[in-house]
C-alpha cells in the first residue's frame, strides 16, 4: 500500500503566485482609472444638482439667485452652501462677461422666471472630462459625457 499525499508542490504554488500578480499588474491601473471617472462624474451631478437647486431657490423666492466656482479655492457656492473639488480635477467656466468677477471667480445667475445667465461648465480629469449646459432662456441644466 502506497500512501498518497494530498497537497500542492511549491512549484504549483509559485506558478498560481505569479500568474496572479501578472493579472494584478495588468488590472489595477484600469481600476485607478475606473475610480477617476467615477469621482469626475459624482462631482458633475453634484455640481448640476447645485445648479438646479440654485434655480429651484430663484423661483422659490422670486428674486435672483447666484451660482459661484471659484477656481483658485476649488470650491463652488450655492444656496448658502459651499463645497469643494480636488485640485486634481480643472473647472472650465464659460458665461456671459458681467458674471466673470475676476480671472479666477465666476458665477452663474438665475431669474425668477427660471432663465438664467447661461453658460458651460467643462470638468476634466486626465482623460475623462463632463459638460454641463446651463440653457440661458429656460435655465435648463443638462450634462453631457
Amino acid at each position: 500500500m502506497s500512501r498518497q499525499i494530498k497537497g500542492f508542490s511549491l512549484i504549483e504554488l509559485l506558478l498560481v503566485l505569479v500568474i496572479t500578480i501578472s493579472i494584478l499588474a495588468l488590472v489595477s491601473p484600469r481600476i485607478v482609472n475606473s475610480l477617476d471617472s467615477i469621482q469626475l462624474k459624482r462631482l458633475s451631478r453634484d455640481i448640476a444638482g447645485s445648479l438646479r437647486a440654485t434655480r429651484a431657490l430663484a423661483i422659490t423666492k422670486g428674486s435672483e439667485t447666484t451660482w459661484l466656482v471659484d477656481f483658485d479655492q476649488h470650491h463652488y457656492r450655492y444656496t448658502n452652501k459651499t463645497k469643494n473639488y480636488s485640485d486634481k480635477i480643472d473647472l472650465t467656466l464659460t458665461t456671459a462677461s458681467k458674471q466673470q468677477i475676476s480671472q479666477r471667480v465666476a458665477t452663474i445667475r438665475f431669474f425668477p422666471d427660471g432663465s438664467s445667465t447661461g453658460g458651460e461648465l467643462i470638468i476634466s480629469q486626465e482623460k475623462f472630462n463632463y459638460t454641463i449646459q446651463i440653457n440661458w432662456l429656460t435655465g435648463r441644466i443638462k450634462i453631457y459625457d
